[in-house]
């Protein structure tokens, strides 16, 4: 039997490890368990030594017992649950408080507590503190009784405790005055508990402040360690609670200076209305604040303090920046009171004035002046876009007034100034008809048509109308004074406009069968209005030739001669490109960037039997390397071109509406053949005056200066009748720094302009300027080829397309040039085959070759 030696020198303590249980290898229940023991480990008990009931032994509870020896490790014996707070074993507080648990040594302090100054406690659990890690001191300090921390001399422990918890013991221990009399350190440590919580937890500094903020009121010093936000708080709470004035004013400085530096609106949310009323808060308060205790201070327009409120609400709002109004005046956007008042009503939105000032009219009109002009300034001062909204919401009766009639639409101005017109009152409807007339001069073409179609007949063709006919489209004012004309009435004819009249000349002939009375009205108007505008003179002419056909030769002659005398005089004396609408036919397809109808003949075929000339179906386009053109027909549209062109104008279709004539049309009916010296065939004329046209606009558009804008001075003997440039070279007459030598010419190869200031490179024989659109330089080259010089950037070698050979791009620039008919293609033939044109390139080595541009042929030579 072994050895049992009982050790007493010391009583124990410590928690169960485990106890109990089932075992699987006995099948029974445990009657033993283990004792974790500071000293000696873990310490086996045997169920016989418990005194206490087995099922309270559960992991971790804290017990008492004696150890004993038992065989080489110990076991515990007499144990039994520990109680501190009914514990009176000395030795086994001692052990407790001596335990490296900190919750054992916190909880031993409160039976010392029983038996010991507090003070004495204190410097153990002082003492102790100094014997744990870190993380066992917050456990100790967790488990210390709050009668020790609560003592201003458990400072150096306190300060240990985290920092609301400080806080908290600190403010329990200045509910007692007697403390903090006695112990000034501690009015310092709140002051620095405070001044270390308020960045972590500000929302537990502003809950206390509130009860502590006497402390402060007499160091300056402290309120200063506080943040803004706090410190704010503070002294709110002491001017709110001091009654001394001397001392408030002193705070209110204080305050006032806080709030200019800190410059955030969040830090004025905690500040009273009362406060801020005070004179040195009120001067740096924003303007929403202000207004906001201003209005709250007005009830309802009986109240003593109104008038003077809105004066100072008015102030404000006049100071204030035009982004921030419309905040401002939410403040008051339920107090129709106030924003009603004219001081106040000029800063509400536009739509919200008009409400209110309506709101405000009288049933008499005749009282309602000062309103409207109010009316009339909000609307002066309304953005376009938003008028119509304003206007929508005013009453008819307001709408006739002048001062309101010139915001309205022009559709809805007419019909009110129709309104007011009164047949028996000639005088005053004489005013109204001249304002019409004006109107009408000022609106869009879109809106002319329909205004004057509004005017009855006795207003439309007064002549304050009639005045501005000829601002309508041609189209429109021949459809409204068609009736006059096909009655032979001229009265209006002063009153049209060019283009107008021709197309009047036009519905005659298409409409009318017998034109001799139109002809004979206008000889009689003639002699107190002569027509002196010469395009409308050769339209006449060729209507008299109509009714004159044996004088047609001569009539065309003198035609040719007025067309020829309007396009010089126009184009030496205007700036404006010359415009010879309805006259020449329009060229149709749109990749063609001219305005009347250059087309050729392609071919013609010659009947021998019947000696008539056969018409062809197509045209040649000098304006696209003489591609082929559809000619055009009535009934046939664009998509079934199989041309990619279609629209050349070389025979009159009378048939078509009138609205669409040109002179094709004109000479067919009357008649007319054109013939000159230098015209090969008839059919060329229009289409020659309309290259001439052409040409001259084109080089018209490319004389202004590019550094000032300025018409650069030319000779009209540049271009004659058929578009023969003779004078190339012009200068800006402002001399120095702008345009000078500018070189204009037609492109001998693609037909296009040559403009110095974008073709800057020359070819080498006579410096005759590239084509920046094909490349071309001097004509029947023998030694360029199209293509050898980058017109743009003077690179040499372009490269030739792989999929189109009539291309070719520069490989510094990227600018492309399309080549001109292959027999315009200049430069060296190719010695091997022939037939194709050598073209200057750089190979990969960088080396300058010229090539045969026949892909069967390849041949290449280095070129020097």
């Amino acid at each position: 039997m072994k050895e049992i030696k009982v050790v007493n020198s010391f009583k124990q303590v410590g928690k169960i490890k485990w106890f109990g249980g089932f075992n699987n290898r006995t099948g029974k229940r445990n009657d033993y368990g283990f004792v974790e023991c500071q000293e000696r480990g873990n310490v086996w008990v045997h169920r016989t030594e418990v005194y206490c009931s087995e099922y309270d032994l559960k992991e971790g509870t804290l017990v008492k017992f004696e150890l004993r020896i038992y065989g080489n490790s110990y076991s515990a014996r007499n144990l039994h649950l520990l109680n501190l707070s009914e514990e009176q074993d000395l030795d086994i507080i001692e052990c407790c408080f001596n335990n490296s648990d900190p919750k054992l040594s916190a909880l031993a302090l409160s039976v010392y507590l029983n038996n010991n100054p507090i003070e004495e406690v204190i410097f153990l659990a002082d003492k102790k503190l100094t014997s744990f890690l870190p993380q066992q001191k917050k456990r100790f300090l967790h488990y210390v009784p709050e009668t020790i921390l609560m003592h201003y001399k458990a400072r150096n422990i306190r300060n240990l405790l985290p920092w609301n918890k400080q806080l908290k013991l600190c403010l329990q221990l200045s509910n007692n005055d007697s403390t903090l009399e006695r112990d000034a350190e501690l009015r310092e440590e709140i002051f620095n508990i405070i001044s270390n919580v308020q960045d972590g937890n500000l929302e537990i500094s502003q809950e206390n402040i509130s009860k502590i903020y006497n402390l402060y009121a007499d160091y300056p010093e402290a309120r200063n360690s506080l943040n803004i936000k706090l410190h704010i708080q503070c002294l709110v709470e002491l001017i709110s609670n001091i009654e001394y004035a001397s001392t408030k004013d002193i705070l209110l400085s204080e305050l006032r200076e806080l709030l200019v530096h800190s410059n955030l609106a969040a830090f004025w949310l905690g500040i009273p209305d009362y406060i801020i009323l005070d004179q040195q808060i009120w001067s740096i308060a924003s303007e929403s604040r202000r207004i906001g205790i201003l209005v709250s201070q007005i009830s309802n327009q009986q109240d003593l303090i109104y008038q003077d409120n809105i004066f100072k609400i008015a102030d404000i709002l006049k100071e204030s920046a035009e982004e921030n109004i419309t905040e401002l005046i939410s403040i008051f956007k339920h107090k129709e009171f106030i924003k009603s008042h004219n001081l106040i009503l000029k800063y509400l939105p536009d739509i919200e004035q008009i409400t209110i000032l309506r709101a405000k009219l009288k049933n008499d009109v005749n009282q309602n002046a000062e309103i409207i002009s109010q009316i009339a300034e909000v609307l002066s001062k309304s953005p376009s876009d938003k008028l119509q909204i304003l206007l929508s919401k005013l009453p008819d009766s307001v709408k006739k007034w002048d001062e309101i009639l010139e915001f309205l639409p022009p559709e809805e101005k007419i019909l009110i100034m129709l309104s007011k017109l009164k047949k028996e009152s000639q005088i005053e409807n004489q005013t109204i008809i001249n304002k019409i007339g004006d109107l009408i001069n000022t609106t869009s073409n879109e809106e002319r048509i329909i205004l004057i179609y509004l005017l009855p007949e006795w207003v439309r063709y007064k002549e304050e109308i009639l005045k501005s006919f000829h601002l309508l489209l041609p189209e429109d004012q021949v459809k409204l004074v068609w009736n006059f004309i096909a009655n032979n009435s001229l009265f209006i004819w002063q009153y049209m406009s060019r283009q107008a009249k021709v197309l009047c000349v036009y519905r005659l002939v298409k409409e009318t069968e017998d034109t001799s009375k139109f002809l004979n009205e206008f000889k009689d108007i003639q002699k107190i209005t002569p027509e002196n505008d010469n395009l409308v003179r050769c339209v006449l002419k060729i209507l008299w030739a109509k009714e004159h056909p044996e004088r047609g030769n001569e009539v065309f002659q003198q035609v040719h001669n007025l067309f020829i005398q309007y396009v010089i005089e126009n184009a030496t004396n205007s700036t404006e490109l010359l415009n010879l609408d309805p006259l020449l036919p329009y060229c149709q397809p749109t990749e063609v960037k001219v305005k009347y109808c250059e087309g050729r003949l392609w071919t013609m075929t010659d009947n021998q039997a019947t000696e008539v000339t056969a018409l062809v179906s197509r045209a040649c386009c000098p304006r696209v390397r003489q591609r082929p053109c559809d000619l055009f027909e009535l009934s046939k549209s664009r998509v079934n071109s199989n041309y990619g062109l279609y629209g050349a104008r070389l025979y009159a279709e009378c048939s078509q509406d009138w609205e669409k004539w040109s002179l094709l049309e004109l000479f067919k009916v009357a008649g007319i053949v054109p013939s000159l010296s230098d015209l090969k065939r008839p059919e060329d004329y229009l289409t020659k005056l309309s290259g001439w046209i052409n040409r001259i606009n084109e080089i018209r558009s490319r004389l202004k200066c590019s550094v000032c804008g300025d018409i650069m001075p030319h000779n009209i003997e540049y271009a004659k009748f058929l578009a023969k440039f003779r004078v190339t070279v012009f200068s800006c007459k402002h001399g120095k720094g702008h345009d000078y030598n500018i070189y204009l010419n037609e492109c001998w190869g693609c037909g296009e302009i040559i403009d110095s200031r974008e073709s800057k490179y020359q070819s080498s024989e006579d410096k005759y300027y590239l084509c920046i659109h094909c490349g071309s330089g001097t004509q029947n080259s023998d030694s360029y080829t199209q293509g050898d010089i980058c017109p743009k950037c003077g690179t040499l070698g372009m490269e030739l397309s792989q999929y189109n050979n009539r291309y070719r791009k520069c490989c510094s620039c990227n600018h492309s040039i399309k080549l001109p008919d292959e027999k315009k293609i200049t430069g060296i033939k190719c010695p091997q085959c022939r037939a194709g044109k050598m073209i200057l390139t750089v190979n990969k080595k960088n080396e300058k070759v010229r090539i045969c541009r026949s892909s069967s042929c390849g041949y290449s030579i280095s070129a020097k």
